[in-house]
């Protein structure tokens, strides 16, 4: 497409590299991740990042994040207002996650996309509300879902609400998303000690990202 520049290593890493693409038109930067951890299983990791009550004690960026309404099994809608580095004014979301299993592949999809919903309107003058907001995590076992090793691609756009530099927003990328996974990782050897993990019903449905991320 004639609105997409071609994608570029923002950061190459041996346990992370971060790759963006520039999508012209929307005025948005997609950034895609590839990393692995050596000393958790996929079903840890993928616990770490959906158990919002427990984000909620570990990340300190978060206000508030909760799910505001079940649509199946697999689907569910979440509000999530976090905080942002001063000067800019704190953000908040409200998006849909969908979970999907595939056992033969021994991958774990996780798919978010911005919506509106009528209990979740905007808040003016307190939180900028993200109207152009998509991730998809496909988390992949090296053996099996429950065994130590696993890799992951995370893609992912975000309109801030207001123009922001690109320098600005490559620098917050490639210091804040490292940050986040590392505490994602601790999050999930966590998690495995309590036992108490589970993963989503098998069921072949995700919604995919408004522009195709592959």
């Amino acid at each position: 497409s004639s609105g997409i520049n071609a994608e570029w290593p923002l950061r190459p890493g041996e346990h992370l590299t971060i790759w963006k693409k520039t999508l012209v038109e929307e005025n948005l930067s997609l950034y895609k991740i590839f990393g692995s951890f050596d000393s958790i299983s996929a079903v840890e990791f993928y616990n770490a990042q959906v158990n919002d009550q427990y984000r909620s004690v570990w990340d300190k960026s978060v206000n508030n994040l909760y799910v505001v309404d079940n649509i199946t099994n697999n689907r569910e809608i979440v509000y999530w207002a976090t905080k942002f580095p001063f000067p800019l004014q704190d953000r908040d979301y409200v998006f849909e996650r969908s979970h999907s299993l595939d056992d033969k592949k021994e991958e774990i999809v996780i798919a978010s996309r911005s919506i509106t919903h009528k209990a979740k309107p905007e808040y003016p003058g307190k939180l900028v509300r993200v109207y152009q907001y998509g991730s998809k995590l496909v988390i992949k076992a090296n053996q099996g879902l429950y065994e130590k090793g696993m890799s992951y691609v995370l893609t992912y756009y975000d309109d801030f609400g207001v123009p922001i530099p690109n320098q600005v927003k490559d620098r917050m990328a490639t210091t804040k998303i490292p940050e986040f996974l590392d505490k994602v990782h601790e999050a999930a050897l966590y998690l495995g000690t309590t036992g108490k993990l589970y993963v989503p019903y098998p069921e072949p449905h995700s919604p995919t990202l408004r522009r195709s991320v592959s």
